[in-house]
């Protein structure tokens, strides 16, 4: 089969008719980028051949171009060295035609043709199955092996099973399988679990299991009562016994001396422990007593010569003191007389510095009333701007309704056209002027006829011609609909035509942009102070009226001043005031000497006369509290309680130790723990005294009830169901057995066939597998898929990488087309975006295997990655416009 020509009109993005050029024997590609239409192509290319015309489902509908449309398909062959041409339009005045061998056939016979001729199973309104649209790889499909149809397989072992029937004994085999199958399917159902009279035995026979379950359990549970009764007895006697219950109180009473004799320990512990800190805080306390005293007596001897020696020092200060005075008081009188002048200086130099003020203010005002007028025409720009664009009619949203009103009418005058009957004239010689259409003379051309019409022909008569009626209403009303919705949007939008429209919004844009510079400008000017235009301008009013107050205060203020430059006047006051700062800092230079001896011989005297007199209080007060701490208590009472605090300190811990010696074993919390534990043991005793006493007189009742009921015969009657039931169960089961051996033993020799008969494929797809992946053989299971690669060792396809993956799906194709080619099936493989995966290495390997076998079929490539098959040497395709 050799695919010679494809065009398609109205199919997706493919509004005019355009024709794939350049197609024949061997390796086709097609290289275009994304979005080109590739996969448009390959989808018009299996509609044409699998699609029926009449089909209104979801891959038909998918053809349809933005705006709708009726896809037309034409394709042009060679298959059995025969030239065909097959052309279907979908959707609106459907048809089917196909040209060939010297017949033309429509519709329906068409149809049935090409499956005939393609081995394909044609299906009412859906894609036709069969084996060669599994060679068609769409786009993202080339990972996958093929998924086969049931018609697909049915090909392929039609190709294959010239000795299947010899294998498997023919049509006994088949018998057989059915008999066992209706025997089978008489004890087990669908999913093979018993059922019927089988079904009836297993559960009758779980019945009575259960039924003799139960009772042997009631035979069990009155056996266990009869032994737990001598069980109980001999622990209610364990538990009756009078000694050991003696015992236990006697131990309980044990455990609470051991307790007294603990609590009594702790008591007097405690006791000596306090006699004995009490005995050392009293030595501490002593012991203090006596390091103070020693300590008053050391700091008041100190005290009492420092205070001699600080007595000797204020004299001398005081006489250096009333030296410093005098002279401090003659200085004074200078800085005094200095300071005046500079007063009157400084007086001078405010004066100056307010006329240059008043200046400063003067300037500043002119400033402020400069930006209030910016700011004024600033606003009033803004102002007009907006007024501008708020007098345009049109905006974005309105000229979108315009251009989708005119996509419309375009899609409307579309489908019309679509309706439309075409006139191809091709005029002879001397043919000028005698067609005529409804008072039109004709000339070479296409003319298109959207209503009825009357074609004359000077010197032959005339055609009525009327064009296919099938929804032509409905067009004419979506056409006059369409019109109408475009005269709406430009009335909405105030505009005569699309081309006004289109004006008016560059007009409103140019206007929006001359609003959007002036209030960039005003934005300028309100960034500093971020505020409102009329706040700001209300802001900048006020400062100069601001301004206007200021200056008329100092106006008032300096009316007496002498006319002249201002500068001049402050330089003049400023180096009169520098020459008498000059003259002050002389003078208070000359009065800082003395008055720093002045002020350190008051330091001096200030502090020596301070530590004197603390010398002197201090020793005063050691004096006093050494006398009344001796007069309190003499040095020799002092020593004597000091000696009796370290004795009794003593003797107090001896006796700690003494106690300490007497410790009892254990302790209180642990006897606490064994008195709470005996307790226990006695309460919980009379507890399980009381319990074995109820569940005694329990079992008793079980034990008289179970006696009277007979349990034995029961129990008999029950095996003896249980055993028929048993038997008939196995019954099924030997049956079931031996149906299910006889099944295997013909399906073991199916499969036994099915892998001699599956060799030819494996043998059409090795040789391209051992040239991509040396010495590796391919595992083909029963519906003709590739399980797994065998290289050095067993390898699952769905563990394989994906470019090996693709690669091996790929290859797989190829030995199906070449199994159809052998057996004189039409076959042509396509990629489209295939190989994406591949290292240079592999792809440099399979466009040798691509090659070799394009001597045998033909192979078209569609790819977006048209550099990496530069390598490949195929024959180059292109898309151009129809005719």
């Amino acid at each position: 089969m050799i695919l010679r020509g494809l065009e398609v009109e109205q199919v997706r993005r493919f509004g005019d008719a355009v024709r794939l050029t350049g197609l024949g024997p061997g390796i086709n590609l097609l290289g275009a980028p994304n979005e080109f239409g590739k996969s448009t192509l390959l989808a018009a290319l299996r509609a044409v051949f699998l699609l029926p015309h009449g089909s209104r489902a979801g891959p038909v509908a998918a053809l349809q171009p933005y705006g709708g449309g009726a896809p037309r398909i034409a394709v042009d062959f060679t298959l059995d060295g025969c030239d065909w041409r097959l052309e279907k339009r979908f959707l609106h005045r459907a048809f089917a035609r196909m040209e060939g061998g010297g017949a033309r056939l429509d519709g329906d016979a068409a149809e049935a043709r090409l499956h005939a001729l393609l081995g394909v199973e044609g299906r009412r309104g859906a894609e036709a199955v069969g084996l060669l649209n599994a060679l068609w790889v769409t786009q993202g499909h080339s990972l996958v092996q093929p998924d086969l149809s049931d018609p697909a397989r049915a090909t392929i072992r039609s190709c294959l099973e010239a000795d299947l029937e010899a294998m498997t004994g023919g049509d006994a085999a088949g018998r057989v399988l059915s008999r066992v199958s209706a025997d089978l399917a008489v004890l087990l159902d669908g999913r093979g679990n018993p059922r019927g009279r089988f079904r009836a035995a297993i559960e009758a026979g779980q019945a009575a299991a259960a039924e003799l379950a139960r009772l042997d359990g009631r035979r069990q549970a009155l056996e266990d009562d009869l032994g737990a009764m001598a069980d109980l007895r001999r622990r209610l006697a364990h538990e009756d016994d009078a000694d050991r219950r003696e015992k236990e109180r006697a131990d309980l009473a044990e455990a609470g001396r051991v307790r007294d004799r603990l609590r009594d320990y702790d008591a007097r512990d405690r006791a000596a422990r306090a006699e004995r800190d009490h005995a050392v805080a009293r030595l501490g306390v002593a012991r203090q007593d006596v390091g103070r005293r020693a300590a008053w007596e050391r700091d008041l001897a100190a005290g009492t010569a420092r205070a001699s020696a600080l007595e000797s020092a204020f004299g001398e200060a005081r006489e250096a003191h009333a030296v410093a005075g005098a002279a401090h008081a003659a200085r004074l009188e200078a800085v005094r007389a200095a300071d005046e002048a500079r007063q009157a200086a400084r007086r001078a130099l405010d004066r100056a510095a307010g006329r240059v003020e008043r200046a400063r203010l003067a300037d500043e005002r002119r400033a402020a009333a400069a930006a209030l007028d910016r700011l004024d025409q600033a606003a009033r720009a803004v102002t007009r701007a907006s007024a501008e664009l708020e007098a345009c009619t049109i905006d974005d949203a309105r000229m979108g309704a315009v251009r989708q009103a005119e996509r419309a009418l375009d899609a409307a005058r579309a489908a019309s056209q679509a309706q439309a009957t075409t006139l191809d004239i091709a005029l002879a010689d001397g043919a000028h002027g005698r067609l005529v259409l409804d008072g039109q003379t004709l000339n070479s051309g296409r003319v298109v006829v959207t209503d009825n019409a009357v074609l004359r022909i000077e010197g032959v008569g005339t055609i009525r011609i009327a064009p296919a009626s099938q929804g032509r209403d409905r067009v004419r009303a979506d056409l006059a609909g369409a019109e109408d919705a475009l005269r709406r949007a430009l009335a909405a939008a105030g505009c005569a035509d699309v081309a006004a429209a289109e004006a008016a919004l560059a007009g409103r844009r140019q206007a929006d942009l001359a609003f959007q510079a002036a209030r960039t400008v005003l934005g300028g000017l309100l960034a500093a102070a971020g505020q409102s235009p009329a706040t700001a301008i209300e802001a900048a009013g006020r400062r100069v009226a601001e301004l206007d107050a200021r200056l008329a205060r100092a106006g008032e203020a300096g009316m007496a001043e002498a006319d002249g430059d201002p500068d001049a006047a402050l330089d003049a006051a400023r180096q009169a005031m520098a020459a008498a700062e000059d003259r002050y800092g002389a003078a208070h230079r000359a009065m800082l000497a003395p008055d720093e001896t002045m002020r350190r011989a008051a330091e001096d005297l200030a502090r020596l006369r301070a530590e004197w007199h603390a010398a002197r209080d201090g020793a005063a007060q050691l004096a006093r509290d050494l006398a009344a701490a001796r007069a309190a208590e003499p040095d020799d009472a002092l020593a004597a309680r000091l000696t009796a605090a370290h004795a009794a300190a003593e003797a107090a811990e001896q006796a700690l130790r003494r106690i300490e010696e007497t410790r009892p074993d254990g302790t209180e919390a642990l006897a606490d723990a064994a008195i709470r534990r005996l307790e226990r043991t006695i309460q919980d005793g009379h507890a399980r005294l009381a319990a074995l006493r109820q569940e005694m007189a329990a079992r008793e009742a079980r034990i008289r009830a179970a006696e009277g009921d007979g349990l034995d015969e029961r129990i008999a009657a029950q095996e003896r169901l249980r055993a028929a039931h048993a038997a008939e169960e196995a019954a099924c089961r030997r049956e079931v057995a031996i149906l299910q051996c006889l099944r295997d033993a013909v399906a073991a020799a199916e499969r036994a066939a099915t892998g001699r008969y599956l060799a030819p494929l494996a043998r059409a797809i090795q040789p391209a597998l051992g040239a991509l992946f040396p010495r590796a053989v391919a595992t083909v299971e029963p519906d003709f898929s590739i399980s797994a690669l065998s290289r050095r060792l067993d390898e699952p396809f769905v563990n394989l990488s994906d470019g090996t993956r693709e690669q091996i799906a790929v290859l797989a194709r190829l030995g199906l087309a070449d199994l159809m080619r052998a057996r004189g099936r039409p076959a042509m493989l396509v990629l489209d975006d295939a190989l994406t995966y591949a290292d240079s290495g592999r792809l440099d390997r399979m466009f040798d295997i691509l090659t070799e076998a394009a001597g045998r079929l033909q192979i078209l490539i569609l790819t977006c990655r048209t550099e990496l098959f530069t390598g490949l040497g195929a024959r180059r395709l292109a898309v151009e416009p129809a005719g």
